[in-house]
């Protein structure tokens, strides 16, 4: 089927690259009202905007479809996702005091607060992002990181709502890595709450199946043209693009990978077909590999899935 005009597909892409920064400049304002009637510092203002955003990804999906089956669930796949997404934040509430203290004990203050706002939030995502590159990619190269990784590439489909499927223990890793980071860098409420915004809203942009060409974005941003790359079934191909915002660091490791034709070929964990698909049982996943493996035996040694 040919695709739409490619005018549109790059109009919606920059777009939706805007809407992530008014998206955080929106948390913020609401956070500031927010913080006047409610007292605490939980990101509320996040989860609100962010609720509006998944509302508009999800709706573009029908409209725009990358590819129209991708917006069909698989074996109640969608379940597992809204569990995961739960996981997410369930580990959020235990990884943030955790980073934060070990923040503390540090005694280091980068006072990044001193800088106006979004100069600030770039700062601290791309430095977010850095740590993100090199621990994705050692998740890739080391066998017992992939184990627990894996559970990432388990869809055979990308929507917005997988972006939060990761393990239990990486959603945790990941946590008290960020909050340790943004402890040390000394952010403001404000700057704070633009980086979570940020976080917040790409995850599902990068995952999405809108019918989308980014062009020049590609070089800044890890966009979902790029990150589809990622999750292919063939090695070669996913063992790239490691990038959860910026596709910067990826350029300047050797990592990134940007073919001329856009992604036709199959999502999941490569060499093995045969993966669970349950909630319970991929958060199980590490301690069953060797069963696993078994399972998967004609294909773990030989050479990925042609695509279908």
């Amino acid at each position: 089927m040919p695709r739409p005009d490619r005018r549109a597909r790059r109009a919606r892409s920059w777009v939706l690259h805007a809407g992530v920064a008014a998206g955080a400049a929106l948390s913020v304002a609401v956070d500031r009202r927010v913080r006047r009637s409610v007292p605490g510092e939980t990101p509320l203002a996040v989860g609100v905007v962010a609720a509006g955003w998944y509302a508009v990804i999800a709706a573009l999906e029908r409209r725009h479809p990358y590819r129209t089956g991708w917006n069909d669930p698989r074996d109640d796949d969608t379940t597992a996702d809204l569990a995961f997404m739960a996981t997410t934040f369930g580990t959020a509430l235990v990884s943030e005091p955790l980073g934060r203290a070990a923040a503390r004990r540090t005694g280091f203050d980068l006072r990044l607060r001193r800088l106006p706002t979004p100069v600030a939030v770039v700062a601290s995502v791309a430095l977010y992002d850095l740590t993100h590159t090199l621990h994705h990619r050692l998740a890739h190269e080391w066998g017992p990181a992939w184990r627990v990784h894996s559970v990432h590439h388990s869809p055979e489909r990308l929507y917005w709502l997988n972006a939060t499927r990761f393990h239990a223990l990486e959603a945790l890793w990941d946590g008290v890595i960020e909050s340790f980071l943004l402890g040390v860098l000394g952010l403001s409420r404000d700057q704070q709450i633009g980086h979570l915004a940020v976080r917040a809203l790409y995850g599902q942009l990068q995952h999405c199946n809108i019918d989308l060409e980014s062009g020049p974005l590609d070089r800044v941003f890890s966009t979902p043209d790029l990150h589809r790359w990622h999750h292919s079934v063939v090695y070669e191909e996913g063992d790239n693009n490691f990038g959860a915002i910026t596709s910067v660091w990826d350029q300047l490791l050797g990592s990134f990978l940007r073919p001329p034709a856009p992604f036709d070929g199959r999502t999941g964990v490569g060499r093995m077909p045969d993966f669970p698909t349950g909630y319970l049982d991929l958060q199980r996943v590490p301690a069953d590999w060797a069963g696993i493996r078994e399972r998967n035996a004609a294909t773990w040694f030989g050479r990925e899935p042609a695509d279908a």
